[in-house]
């Protein structure tokens, strides 16, 4: 495509199509110019294809492709169709690819080059059995097929789509039995299925008929690594790669393996890779991330300034040496880096580091404006990142200004639920219950059937009413807290509830059953404070020790149980005695 938009050669091009006799073979060119048959074209199209080559000329693609769709549709000459074709192709422009191909196949059905064009486009757009259709007429023209990459795309496709393709891949096996890349091409298939053991014998049928046939190879290693069998899968690409050393595919496939298993072999492989291919981000981004985890940060900041030099995964290289920066207690710096990635799968990490060193420098007024600054730029996240703007102000004990974030957050975005929840649990560690149920309350007006929300106000009401009270606000409790079971029969934390208002209605013996069906389902801290409660209440003294003990031994920082025992007994649970002294004894 280098020479498409020269004036000279466009001409020549244009008038060859036209069908100019007086045009003489180049002196200098190896092989003669095949004879051209005559086509006059009206004024107007020889115009419109001119105006078109000159417009490329001056890199106005689209005037260039439009004029030439437009004039292949109307001259129906497989040329120009053929021309309009390689411009979309070199634009990436698949739909306009696919139209002029398919009308260039139409005019010239013996061209195999427009019928691998048609099929690689049908297979881009994900028309995956009409591409199979237009491959399996190539091979029976001994032509190059797509096989293997049709299979491949078949991963974005649905079961049923796969199905109907792993049929007509045994089909065409049926009549050609030893073509590798349908024999690839359906391993592929059965991966995608998760027939994984099938899969792995296409894929040896493959490599015994070519031992080295590097598609194959991949592709066994990849599912005896799915199969649990690693060692195998590096053994073997090992062995191949020693066969063929300048593959960058296949020593891809093997450094990608190791860096699940291995770092350091990862590294040597990637480390040549690089300097194989030295402008490649995903390569060098991929060596930095693995000296990260080595732990040489030198190196891994080196290879980020690299991509920050060649304008390559700029975010991400930010995001790291925000953290290498962090890591060296570079706090300034690293907080240059976090604000600068402005986009991709790092930013909101980035957001989050950049907002834990904010606060703890109390510059609460640069975290709330970072904050707004990414809900301008992302208004579709705002939710979540209000939520998210909150969470950090509450667990660095900035309770007021997590409120405030989320009342601005519900300003924004009225009656949001996620936002409103949020609240009201905030309100309600803080015993702002009022406030609290409010919230909660509103979101059952507009949601009757959140089971979250109605399990989270009947157990608040439940334990803010004093034991063994007959109130209505007990007997309203009970009412929502089943309304939620019945919505989720199986949550172990509305079983939890349902069993805490038990035991406030005094109906111990329900309630112990419940808790204890909820500390099965789900063995927490809290639940077994609820449960050992009921037990001790119930008399029961010896059992709801032993539920307690084993609920520290869960999660020994969680202070409920030491608070609930020191509350009902006066004095604090003895240490949970360890296994192994206990064993050793």
């Amino acid at each position: 495509m280098k020479t498409l938009y020269i004036t000279g050669i466009a001409l020549f091009g244009i008038l060859a199509l036209q069908g100019c006799s007086n045009l003489k073979t180049p002196v200098n060119e190896p092989e003669p110019t095949p004879a051209v048959v005559a086509r006059a074209f009206p004024a107007e199209t020889l115009y419109a294809l001119l105006v078109a080559e000159m417009a490329g000329n001056r890199n106005r693609f689209d005037i260039a492709l439009g004029n030439y769709i437009q004039q292949a549709h109307r001259t129906r000459d497989p040329k120009v169709a053929a021309r309009a074709t390689h411009i979309g192709q070199y634009l990436k422009a698949h739909q306009a690819t696919l139209d002029t191909a398919q009308l260039w196949l139409e005019l010239e059905p013996s061209s195999n080059e427009a019928r691998l064009i048609v099929a690689t486009e049908l297979s881009l757009s994900g028309r995956l059995l009409e591409a199979f259709k237009q491959s399996k007429i190539l091979l029976e023209r001994n032509s190059t097929t797509l096989f293997q990459d049709i299979a491949a795309r078949a991963a974005r496709a649905t079961d049923t789509q796969r199905e109907q393709l792993l049929q007509a891949y045994t089909a065409l096996l049926a009549e050609h039995p030893k073509f590798l890349q349908l024999l690839v091409g359906r391993g592929l298939l059965q991966q995608q299925q998760g027939q994984l053991d099938t899969a792995l014998k296409d894929a040896k049928a493959a490599l015994k008929q070519q031992e080295d046939y590097i598609p194959a190879a991949i592709l066994e290693a990849k599912l005896l690594n799915q199969l649990k069998r690693p060692n195998e899968a590096l053994k073997n690409l090992s062995g191949i790669l020693e066969r063929h050393p300048d593959n960058e595919r296949l020593r891809l496939q093997y450094a990608r393996l190791l860096s699940a298993y291995d770092l350091d072999r990862a590294y040597e492989q990637f480390t040549i890779l690089t300097e194989q291919s030295p402008y490649d981000p995903d390569l060098r981004l991929s060596l930095a991330l693995i000296c990260t985890e080595r732990g040489n940060s030198q190196e891994a900041k080196q290879h980020f300034d690299t991509l920050l030099l060649q304008q390559q995964r700029v975010p991400t290289a930010h995001y790291y040496l925000g953290r290498i920066a962090e890591q060296s207690e570079q706090t300034d710096q690293a907080l240059q880096h976090y604000l600068k990635v402005d986009s991709g799968a790092d930013f909101l990490p980035a957001l989050l580091q950049a907002s834990n060193i904010m606060l703890k420098r109390e510059d609460f007024t640069a975290n709330s404006g970072r904050f707004n600054e990414a809900r301008e730029k992302f208004p579709k996240q705002s939710e979540h990142l209000f939520l998210l703007e909150s969470e950090i102000l509450r667990e660095q004990k900035q309770l007021q200004r997590a409120e405030q974030s989320l009342t601005q957050g519900l300003r924004a975005l009225p009656l949001n639920t996620k936002l409103l929840y949020s609240r009201a649990m905030l309100l309600e560690s803080q015993k702002k219950l009022p406030r609290a149920e409010a919230d909660l309350r509103t979101i059952i007006k507009y949601e009757p059937d959140n089971a979250t929300a109605l399990n989270a106000l009947g157990y608040t009401l439940a334990d803010n009413t004093p034991t063994n009270s007959n109130s209505e606000r007990l007997a309203e409790a009970l009412e929502m807290i089943e309304k939620a079971l019945n919505i989720t029969p199986h949550d172990p934390a509305v079983i939890d509830s349902l069993g805490w208002v038990h035991y406030r209605l005094g109906n111990l013996e329900e309630a112990i059953l419940r808790l204890h069906q909820a500390m099965k389902a789900y063995p927490d801290p809290e639940i077994a404070a609820h449960l050992g409660e009921a037990l001790w209440a119930a008399g029961d003294h010896s059992k709801a020790s032993e539920i307690w003990i084993e609920g520290m031994q869960l999660d020994p920082e969680n202070s409920i149980i030491a608070d609930t025992v020191e509350r009902l007994t006066g004095a604090p649970l003895p240490a949970p005695m360890n296994t192994a002294d206990s064993d050793n004894e």
